[in-house]
């Protein structure tokens, strides 16, 4: 073992084959894969301007509704009207250069333009991680290396890069207003919430427990209440009853934490809800004994809650990099950091093995008609008759429907119960001792998660799909 040890440890520092590995990895994803909700939101935003200097700011949602233009889009707008704002101020020098020169709206180039602000936000998201981790006291190598790890994490890499999906909006200000939740500002952390929460409204779910954590005082809770929702409610108020089939999304969307039931005999108790009360009524009830305690539980109660939502509630894969950074963050603030590195390896099997079953139409090879295969060389997997998705294959793999949901629903809850605080310490380093691991470097964990998880069980199967649909095999 000491001998294999000393091969793989080649170096705790990020080379330059390190650097070229992982960006070609983030090049790759960014030009060859994309969802068509990213292009949908693009042309939106689009539309948005031209309503903006059309003097029909007002009708923006309706004149999406009415599609009386030549844009790709199946959906109407279904965001708050921020995400359009953000994605419109972006596209205005585009907007503009069209507008003085007379040219058509290229939306191939609109979608690349788009998703940079996904991915910049998810870079964005990916500093504050490193300097939350800074905040609670990592060294400077250690915070870097958690920021790594959250951006390469399979499951969090993927949703902006791959699919192209913008949660990293809501992500960046919920990680940003937990800065100032980690220094004691609940001012600050409230009013950041709120720009989080116009993006999702999952930021809400962290924002009332960790309130409650550290203010007791009932007008205090509901001030910093009004507080957090400073720009929902005028950007809310501003489009009521213009808004189409929006308020229809939104509330599909919160009736799935309702879904999942727990049967008392009398009544069907929502299983989210009622845990989540739970833990909403302990965090009021609940006094940190210091300030060390108080910092691991800001970080610890966010993972609880998405963790326990994301295992039950019908998700979609996009939104679990809500999740990530929590998880990532906990790990680095164990002792024993190494098994948690197996437990990200199988989360990430178990994940994409999920998309691939239940998302086969979305989350497959047809991400790469988003991409250039599709826009440079019209290579599109969706129109072939030959296309197969991966769920054909995968019904013939055994017991991968029943090991699916052990896998990730096991990671989550190992995350949850043994990352709970003793006494400033988790669980699992009373449990366990350093000493008797490998101790394998940080460096080729991440390479294995990232290999393992993202290439291994997502990328090389949808090439393979790709391949197949396109005759080659």
């Amino acid at each position: 073992m000491n001998s294999i040890n000393k091969r793989i440890k080649l170096s705790k520092e990020f080379k330059t084959y390190d650097k070229i590995f992982f960006g070609l990895s983030f090049i790759f994803a960014f030009l060859f894969m994309s969802h068509p909700d990213l292009w949908e939101t693009a042309n939106h935003s689009y539309v948005f301007l031209e309503s903006v200097f059309s003097g029909n700011f007002m009708n923006f949602y309706e004149l999406c509704a009415a599609h009386n233009n030549l844009y790709y889009y199946i959906n109407v707008a279904n965001y708050n009207i921020m995400i359009y704002i953000l994605f419109g101020l972006w596209e205005l020098p585009v907007f503009a250069f069209n507008k003085i020169f007379g040219f058509a709206l290229n939306e191939i180039f609109i979608i690349y333009w788009a998703k940079i602000i996904s991915v910049g936000f998810f870079i964005g998201s990916g500093i504050i991680v490193k300097k939350i981790c800074d905040a609670l006291g990592m060294e400077n190598s250690k915070s870097y290396m958690a920021a790594m790890f959250f951006i390469f994490n399979p499951i969090s890499f993927f949703s902006p890069m791959a699919m192209g999906q913008y949660d990293t909006l809501c992500l960046f200000f919920m990680l940003w207003a937990l800065l100032y939740y980690l220094d004691g500002d609940m001012k600050k952390f409230s009013f950041v919430i709120g720009i989080s929460v116009v993006f999702k409204f999952f930021s809400l779910l962290i924002f009332i427990p960790l309130i409650l954590l550290n203010e007791k005082k009932i007008l205090n809770i509901i001030k910093y209440s009004f507080l957090s929702l400073w720009l929902y409610i005028p950007t809310t108020f501003i489009f009521w009853g213009r808004t189409g089939n929006a308020a229809v999304f939104t509330n599909a969307m919160i009736n799935r934490m309702f879904e999942i039931t727990y049967d008392t005999g009398m009544r069907a108790v929502p299983a989210f809800v009622l845990v989540y009360s739970l833990i909403v009524f302990a965090t009021f009830l609940y006094v940190p004994k210091n300030e060390t305690l108080r910092k691991y539980l800001a970080i610890y109660i966010p993972m609880v809650i998405f963790s326990f939502l994301f295992n039950s509630i019908y998700w979609h894969p996009q939104w679990l990099i809500l999740m990530v950074p929590f998880i990532v963050i906990t790990t680095f603030m164990q002792k024993n950091k190494e098994p948690w590195f197996y437990i990200d390896i199988i989360m990430a099997i178990a994940f994409f093995s999920y998309c691939l079953y239940n998302y086969s139409n979305q989350t497959g090879a047809i991400l790469f008609d988003g991409g250039l295969l599709y826009h440079l060389f019209d290579i599109r997997i969706a129109t072939s008759q030959s296309w197969q998705p991966l769920s054909k294959f995968l019904e013939n793999i055994p017991y991968i429907s029943v090991m699916t949901p052990v896998m990730f629903t096991g990671s989550i809850l190992g995350n949850i119960i043994f990352k709970f605080p003793i006494l400033n310490e988790s669980l699992a380093d009373k449990m366990s001792d350093e000493k008797k691991y490998s101790k394998l470097n940080e460096k080729c964990f991440l390479y294995a998660i990232f290999i393992i998880g993202f290439i291994g069980t997502w990328l090389v199967p949808s090439m393979l799909e790709a391949i197949n649909a396109l005759g080659i095999i």
